[in-house]
């Protein structure tokens, strides 16, 4: 079972017909969906076939039940969620322009009123949990000391973190602890002081790692194992790119399924670049989760859909 800890987003997403270099656009489209690191990507991994948990508190007030029925709807266990007064989601703006981009302006507020589930829940959620997923920035207060269980336990952490907590050292402690590192290159390079990524990935290697993975859009991945020194691209699938919003996320849910079914350390990356790709190219309207046929149909194709 994947287990993920970090937060769900309330989002507002407008579509324009321009890009941003043109400095504005009229709206084309407007959706209202349920986002957020932890939770796309738990949705992902649900959707490619994984028994996948989320372990969370989540607001009782009946406005936010649609947090229950999105879950359920995606098939995300809910077996270790429990309610906790103002524990609402973040609440984002998302701008998609025409090329597929965006830019999220949030309000995360909620999150210092979103405490993690009691020690029972915790305890059950780890009794079965083979695979932790986690948003740094977005782990309740006391997620390092679970990441520090899960290293004991000898159950890997797939980390995603793409940016700092004002004032805190926390997203950095957890970077140090996890053996998973999947890291955008923007954030990577913030983290590291480095430029090129093969540089970023090699300041982010350590003995403890089993694995540093760093994702650069339309550029592909950049992966290090223990098997080598050597940082490995991988090379990303060509889609027609409609909304790239959550796609970072749909990445490291495929990738933590890949750790669930063993797959090597570049058929995770193959595949999660493959998961985030379907994703990409889907239209508006439609639920934004990859499918095992979509995955394979795409990574089938071979080096025709490759650059």
């Amino acid at each position: 079972m994947i287990v993920g800890i970090g937060c769900i987003a309330h989002d507002l997403v407008l579509y324009t017909e321009t890009t941003w270099s043109e400095g504005k656009g009229r709206i084309a489209r407007r959706e209202v969906r349920f986002g957020g690191n932890a939770r796309t990507a738990l949705t992902a991994a649900a959707a490619l076939g994984a028994h996948a948990a989320y372990l969370a508190t989540v607001s009782p007030d009946p406005e936010w039940n649609d947090v229950i029925v999105d879950l359920d709807e995606h098939d995300v266990d809910r077996s270790y969620l429990e309610y906790a007064s103002g524990a609402h989601p973040v609440s984002s703006t998302v701008i998609i322009t025409s090329d597929g981009e965006r830019y999220i302006a949030f309000d995360d507020s909620s999150l210092a009123t979103t405490p993690l589930p009691s020690v029972t829940t915790v305890d059950g959620a780890f009794a079965n949990a083979r695979v932790l997923l986690v948003d740094a920035a977005t782990a309740p207060p006391g997620s390092l000391a679970l990441l520090h269980r899960a290293r004991e336990s000898g159950i890997p952490i797939v980390l995603d973190a793409e940016r700092e907590v004002p004032g805190s050292p926390i997203v950095h402690e957890m970077v140090d602890v996890a053996d998973h590192l999947v890291l955008p290159l923007q954030f990577a390079r913030h983290l590291t002081g480095s430029a090129a990524p093969v540089d970023v990935v090699q300041a982010l290697w350590s003995p403890a790692r089993a694995a540093v993975v760093i994702t650069d859009g339309t550029h592909g991945a950049y992966l290090r194992t223990p098997t080598s020194s050597t940082v490995e691209q991988i090379p990303a699938y060509r889609v027609p790119v409609h909304d790239t919003n959550g796609c970072g996320d749909v990445f490291h849910g495929a990738y933590a399924v890949g750790l669930l079914t063993e797959q090597s350390a570049v058929d995770r990356v193959r595949r999660a670049s493959a998961a985030a790709a379907v994703v990409a190219a889907l239209p508006s309207g439609v639920r934004r989760v990859p499918s095992l046929e979509a995955v394979a149909a795409l990574m089938g194709a071979g080096d025709d859909e490759r650059p």
